[in-house]
């Protein structure tokens, strides 16, 4: 258990750290919990959003299930669990794992390998160096890298881009939906299992690497 701090409701979370494992839980609560409870807190924006900053070491926050948080880190694992609304990630190096998001999610990284369960909203994924998966998008999908495998599945609602330089392109679509595929590649196969109609747009360009478009 760390210090307790009192949140208005509604109110966003911001995390600012250079290094250290970041976990942050969303959880059946009405405050802002923090771990170790040195940690800087302070409400900006008239309490409507909480700021917490750590130079180094681990960081550990509870919040209200629902919150909208954004973490700015420099290097370390960002862990999120539970269910939040946005969210909006932006790192250097270290894997980042997300659980749940039930508005749209946006995360940038130099090198790590980056994983969202679920978004309710836009997916936005960006890394130079690492893997990308994507458990299911409710909208629209943008995924980007440079080296590394990409794993999305899509519930075939709106438009998937995919981008990379190397790896292998995996794309699952929603029982029901026919896409229509559009691919760039120079050296790598499609290969599609499910029926192709103008439901909604798969697009992707890779320079090497194969690309895959299943069903459920």
């Amino acid at each position: 258990m760390g210090l307790q701090h009192p949140l208005k409701p509604g109110a966003a979370l911001r995390l600012l750290t250079s290094s250290g494992e970041v976990t942050v839980t969303a959880e059946d609560r009405d405050d802002l919990d923090v771990e170790p409870p040195d940690r800087r807190v302070e409400m900006k924006d008239g309490g409507r959003t909480a700021e917490v900053k750590a130079r180094s070491g681990s960081l550990r926050v509870r919040c209200p299930t629902g919150t909208d948080v954004s973490v700015g880190a420099i290097s370390g694992r960002i862990r999120l669990a539970g269910q939040f609304g946005s969210v909006k990630v932006s790192a250097v190096s270290g894997h980042i794992e997300i659980d749940s998001a039930s508005g749209d999610v946006d995360v940038r990284s130099v090198s790590g390998h980056l994983s969202v369960n679920a978004c309710g909203g836009r997916c936005q994924l960006n890394t130079k160096s690492g893997s990308i998966r994507i458990g299911r998008v409710e909208k629209a999908a943008r995924v980007s890298t440079l080296s590394g495998s990409v794993e999305l599945g899509t519930a075939g609602e709106d438009e998937v881009e995919v981008k990379s330089i190397s790896g292998r392109v995996t794309v699952r679509v929603a029982e029901g939906k026919r896409p229509h595929i559009k691919v760039r590649t120079l050296s790598g196969k499609l290969r599609c299992d499910c029926p192709q109609g103008t439901d909604f747009d798969i697009k992707a360009s890779t320079f090497s690497g194969s690309v895959e478009v299943t069903g459920p």
